[in-house]
């Protein structure tokens, strides 16, 4: 990713923010309408998992051009999901339920530059989530609230 799309990603996430619930409202609503299946997934209180997310968000984001930190973080993430029976086909639904969001609540502040962007962000969060490096002895460090 260039510095200058990082930077669209970092400040569209902020324009966002003031939304955030509405955010993931339209992202989750998305998700399920292309996975519905995938609703079984999602165990326990979709509130506390909305959080979740925009804090793994809020983190990936802010941390976009340090590898170093972003690495282990959705390096344990993507452990995480396999646990829990994410295939990859959830990821690419999700990633397009997670530009939907955006569209839906930045609506011309997403631009096609800022959408190109961040399906480039979120291509680089994947990849680094699908391509942990396996560990031998099965321990997941669960992300703290």
């Amino acid at each position: 990713m260039t510095p200058k799309q990082q930077e669209l990603v970092r400040t569209s996430f902020e324009l966002a923010l003031p939304q955030q619930e509405k955010f993931a409202e339209f992202l989750y609503q998305e998700l399920f309408r292309m996975e519905p299946k995938a609703i079984a997934l999602f165990r326990g209180n979709m509130d506390e998992q909305r959080t979740k997310l925009l804090r793994m968000l809020r983190l990936a984001v802010e941390n976009i051009g340090k590898p170093e930190e972003l690495q282990p973080m959705l390096y344990n993430l993507g452990m995480i999901h396999q646990s829990f029976g994410i295939e990859p086909h959830h990821f690419i639904s999700f990633g397009q339920a997670l530009v939907f969001g955006l569209k839906n609540v930045l609506n011309e502040k997403f631009t096609p530059e800022t959408e190109d962007a961040w399906k480039d962000a979120y291509h680089y969060f994947i990849l680094m989530m699908t391509n942990f490096p396996h560990a031998s002895d099965g321990n997941v460090q669960l992300p703290h609230n």
